[in-house]
């Protein structure tokens, strides 16, 4: 999504605060991966803060950004600093399918046909030391459904229980 387009999407909706009166907001950055354009992410994420902000927008004190990611490139120094800015209005899911058999049947990358997972892994740690209650979402297709039992305790020793 180009910038302007975002812009436009925020300022109509503050623009309408009485079409939208909840009493908190979760601006939610998920489909494609959101962390390959961390920049425009961060702009974005300045853009609402300050916006709410300037507009004394009841939103500005009850407010999360939410990110679900494929955890390949969490570790990256634009992605920490982006999460270090932001830590307390942040919540981020990291998608895991489980045991690399499992993880690896459906997470691949074009091209070289090769899994993902051990890139994910490698960042879980890290991940969990900044966001220790958060949960994974796992996608489960027919071809990897004899692998869930084992895909569930995999997950729980790596320290994810949600």
């Amino acid at each position: 999504m180009p910038w302007e387009i975002a812009r436009k999407a925020i300022d109509y909706i503050l623009d309408n605060e009485d079409r939208f009166r909840e009493e908190s907001v979760v601006w939610d950055f998920i489909g494609g991966e959101p962390f390959l354009e961390i920049d425009l992410i961060d702009r974005i994420c300045d853009y609402i803060k300050c916006e709410m902000y300037r507009r004394d927008h009841h939103w500005f004190k009850s407010y999360r950004f939410s990110f679900t990611t494929n955890g390949i490139n969490y570790d990256s120094p634009k992605v920490q600093k982006f999460i270090e800015k932001n830590l307390t209005h942040l919540s981020v899911g990291v998608t895991i399918d489980g045991t690399r058999r499992k993880h690896d049947i459906n997470r691949v990358y074009k091209g070289t046909g090769t899994g993902s997972y051990d890139d994910v892994v490698r960042n879980i740690p890290l991940w969990l030391s900044q966001f220790p209650h958060e949960g994974t979402k796992v996608t489960i297709s027919s071809e990897d459904i004899p692998y869930i039992k084992e895909s569930v305790l995999h997950l729980y020793s790596l320290g994810i229980h949600q």
